[in-house]
């Protein structure tokens, strides 16, 4: 071997052995506790549900500790409503059976009576979004794409050419929610797309890999909502911290930006909501 190669090789192994080193690191608990909001109000008539917990340090690996007796009004420009806490799930706060938000309204949630850093002193928080509308779920297709071993759900619709839209899709198979966790959202805006007829567009996935499987003869239920930007941002930065990463060229996860006042973390969304279902038939591509 030359001299120059050697000399190269035992730079490259003596950088090798060198990042074995064992390096200690001191994080800071999370500090004071903050509370944490989420909350999403549609056009269905039904008890919708605000929940209340509290921060925890990043490697708490215990269920979040759940904030109960609050004091909760919601206020849609025309009538303020009480939410009350349902009595099998602490922390969790309910609306009037019969409530259906309204399209074209502003919704303000007013949060009082907790006391979240326990220095004996009540505090207040507040929320303020709008119900953006949505579009028409005309049909659904699902197919099994083989390239990417998984269920494709597409949706047939026509957006609106005058306005800037945003939308999430949550989706069903045999009435059984799929999307039950905020990293299985899909939202999407209207950029590539405005004015025109959807055709099909691939908005949610079944991934075989993680056992999401659809079998012949199953009712898949797609459902669009029409949501805000502010609202859509919080989603796609969600979805952005609690993807998988390069350890080494990341940042930090950060705290992402919701619509509570006074700290708060979380989000409370309103929405209209259409949906769309289909029997899968079996069919398969190759893309």
């Amino acid at each position: 071997m030359k001299p120059k190669n050697i000399f190269f090789s035992l730079i490259i192994l003596t950088l090798l052995f060198s990042c074995t080193e064992r390096v200690d690191f001191e994080l800071d608990e999370a500090g004071e506790a903050r509370l944490v909001v989420f909350g999403e109000i549609t056009n269905d008539t039904m008890a919708h549900a605000v929940t209340l917990s509290k921060s925890a340090p990043y490697f708490y690996n215990q269920a979040p500790e759940m904030v109960s007796d609050a004091t909760l009004t919601l206020f849609d420009g025309v009538i303020t409503i009480f939410l009350t806490e349902d009595p099998a799930r602490p922390g969790v706060y309910l609306t009037p059976t019969d409530y259906a938000g309204v399209v074209g309204r502003s919704y303000q949630l007013n949060i009082s009576d907790v006391d979240i850093n326990e220095d004996g002193q009540a505090e207040t928080y507040q929320a303020e979004t709008e119900m953006r509308p949505t579009a028409p779920v005309h049909s659904v297709a699902v197919v099994y794409n083989a390239s990417w071993d998984g269920w494709e759900v597409g949706v047939f619709s026509q957006d609106p050419p005058e306005t800037e839209d945003y939308y999430l899709f949550k989706v069903y198979r045999n009435g059984v929610l799929y999307s039950d966790s905020i990293n299985n959202y899909r939202a999407v805006d209207d950029r590539f797309f405005n004015g025109n007829e959807i055709t099909g567009a691939f908005v949610q996935y079944f991934d075989e890999e993680k056992d999401e499987i659809v079998e012949k003869g199953d009712t898949i239920t797609l459902e669009m909502a029409g949501i805000t930007k502010a609202y859509y941002d919080f989603i796609v930065g969600v979805n952005l911290e609690t993807s998988p990463r390069a350890p080494l060229f990341s940042g930090p996860p950060a705290n992402i930006k919701g619509n509570i006042s006074n700290g708060a973390l979380g989000f409370f969304a309103v929405m209209e909501v259409e949906r769309g279902s289909t029997v899968y038939n079996g069919a398969v591509v190759n893309d």
